[in-house]
């Protein structure tokens, strides 16, 4: 696993997750989101590695989402999450089967990310999700 610097992987991490949100609200259209990004409508000065990240993400995107639905447990659905937690989820359950960060690491910055942009959210949800995701 090449070394990366934390604010590096910070950074790629929101990016990730801007761009996964905007595939959620476009109804999981990950064709559509390729484009944009191709485009340079989403997210400008994208250097080539993040860029590169955020494909292969939105390839396993039906995959990472079909690790997730067995977790979410009996009280929610897929359908119900908000868009900006799927994206944090999506992100996350990449991260760690990927081993992209440790798993600590990844849960850690992914509830730092939900308390950021949706403050009311239970952020045990996310800790116990991501922490049933294995290598």
């Amino acid at each position: 696993m090449e070394q990366k610097s934390i604010s590096y992987l910070k950074k790629q991490r929101r990016n990730s997750v801007q761009v996964l949100y905007r595939t959620c609200l476009l109804e999981e259209n990950v064709i559509k989101v390729k484009q944009e990004m191709l485009d340079n409508f989403l997210i400008e000065n994208l250097d080539s590695q993040v860029n590169e990240y955020i494909t292969i993400i939105l390839d396993s995107f039906d995959d990472l989402k079909e690790t997730i639905i067995p977790l979410i447990g009996r009280t929610w659905s897929w359908e119900r999450l908000p868009h900006v937690i799927k994206a944090i989820l999506i992100n996350g359950v990449y991260e760690i089967t990927n081993n992209i960060a440790p798993k600590a690491v990844v849960i850690s910055e992914s509830i730092d990310m939900v308390r950021e942009f949706l403050p009311s959210w239970d952020t045990n949800f996310i800790n116990a999700l991501l922490d049933q995701v294995n290598l």
